[in-house]
């Protein structure tokens, strides 16, 4: 009974799709200690002292670190591609962003060029290996079941998630270290953790590619990643349907970046701190885990695109009581005494949300992506999503010089835009254009090499902190 509820049921290459799970595990430590949860209040509260500028300096690190991820990407693609070396890629940027992370521990008051040069090149490593993560998933799965491994990744990396939580509070209620300036041995652990489980992604992962043979020219890979990125964006632009769905992406993108990097700073905001933010994000996890089963479950079969109209709608009302509960609370003379119920009512609909939606858009790429082209097709998203992550810089200004409900209002409108676009796809059509191509190229199945050039795919930004 039980194995016929295993997700993975019948898939073949289990023990690879675990290794490459296990790095998705890995990063967990990061995305949520690091980018979403303790070191953006660190950072805001201990390290940048002035107050104006607290959220705007937050916003310029991350989007500092996204931008360089945007521009290197496709010269680490192509060096990967050049002499298959993806697997190392991944695993050094691992390890790199692992040992960086370790160093925040050393990071003091008002030390703001420390935080940045550890910050910067530690996000970048993180968000590197995240592009060389999810190239693997084409070679992993057969295009019927993006859905069901994509969602299972997610949900076992909400769960790992969800343990590091727990384990948080668990720590914070024991030893007395609610205040963010004893936050440092949680950062140490942070990246122990991401060592840890990239180990088994080290010893047991393996690449399909093949290196050159020694005496193969080599070309210059600058040349070649940008020439790819050229290529790859004039082939792009021949499937309309595709080209639409990486234009919506990059406005609700902008929005889910914006829950992943400030979820801890708003929910502050709203009056929760230490062991009790901790808390309410690890229950907002749990809706999290249940937000990854709905494409891992129904978007195969419900279809994609009414599948993201629904998780956007989710979206719009939740950002928009967001934004009217904050607005109420600053007309009260004591927001502490304000209700706080609603929060836990909204703060897990986002959470919902932000799973479900992260892991629907992955499938839904892939499935109007020709097999022949995945690679290129997945490097654009990923380019995609980490340039949204630049384009959260309103936000960060309206926080600090309008306030929280003028922020979320920025929010709103991004996820507005997004939705608008997304009903300009048509499905039935994009996926035939994509079959057409395999036709004409002689693809057959998901495993097929590319018959043109190669991006390694950017994972969309995603943490299960998401109040």
């Amino acid at each position: 009974m039980l194995a016929r509820l295993y997700p993975l049921r019948g898939l073949p290459r289990q023990g690879q799709i675990w290794s490459w799970i296990s790095f998705d595990v890995a990063n967990q430590s990061f995305t949520l200690l690091i980018n979403t949860l303790l070191f953006s209040i660190f950072f805001t509260q201990v390290v940048v002292t002035d107050p104006s500028m607290r959220n705007t300096w937050w916003n310029i690190t991350y989007a500092t670190s996204m931008l360089l991820t945007v521009i290197l990407s496709p010269i680490f693609g192509a060096i990967s591609d050049a002499r298959a070396l993806k697997k190392e890629c991944l695993v050094i940027s691992g390890l790199t962003c692992g040992i960086l992370t370790c160093l925040f521990g050393f990071i003091q008051p008002n030390q703001l060029w420390l935080a940045l040069l550890l910050y910067i090149p530690a996000n970048l490593a993180y968000s590197i290996g995240e592009n060389f993560l999810g190239s693997f998933l084409p070679e992993l799965s057969p295009r019927e079941a993006f859905g069901r491994v994509s969602g299972f990744s997610w949900g076992v990396a909400y769960l790992a998630a969800l343990f590091i939580l727990l384990l948080t509070a668990v720590v914070m209620m024991r030893w007395k270290l609610e205040d963010p300036t004893q936050w440092r041995p949680f950062f140490v652990a942070a990246g122990l953790w991401f060592i840890a489980f990239a180990i088994p992604t080290l010893l047991f992962l393996r690449e399909k590619a093949a290196p050159p043979p020694p005496s193969a020219a080599q070309p210059n890979v600058v040349i070649v990643a940008f020439s790819r990125l050229a290529e790859s964006i004039r082939n792009v632009g021949s499937f309309r349907d595709l080209s639409i769905l990486l234009i919506a992406s990059l406005f609700y993108g902008t929005g889910m970046s914006v829950v992943v990097f400030f979820a801890s700073i708003i929910a502050q905001d709203f009056g929760f701190a230490g062991a009790k933010l901790v808390a309410f994000v690890a229950v907002i996890t749990v809706s999290g885990v249940v937000g990854t089963l709905i494409p891992m479950l129904f978007q195969d079969r419900f279809g994609h695109k009414k599948t993201t109209l629904g998780l956007l709608g989710v979206w719009l009302f939740t950002t928009l009581a967001l934004a009217f509960y904050a607005w109420m609370r600053t007309r009260v003379a004591d927001p502490a005494a304000y209700p706080i119920w609603p929060m836990w009512l909204l703060g897990n609909l986002l959470g919902f949300g932000l799973g479900s939606l992260g892991s629907a858009n992955r499938a839904f790429v892939g499935f109007l992506t020709p097999v022949s082209r995945t690679g290129e097709v997945f490097g654009l998203w990923g380019l995609v999503f980490k340039f949204s992550a630049v384009c959260t810089i309103p936000f960060g200004v309206a926080k600090d010089k309008l306030g929280t409900p003028a922020a979320l209002l920025v929010l709103f409108a991004f996820i507005v835009i997004g939705l608008v676009i997304t009903l300009f796809i048509d499905e039935r059509r994009g996926r035939d254009a994509a079959r057409l191509l395999d036709g004409e190229s002689g693809s057959d199945n998901n495993l097929a090499p590319s018959s043109g050039p190669v991006l390694r795919p950017i994972a969309a930004p995603r943490s299960p902190a998401a109040p």
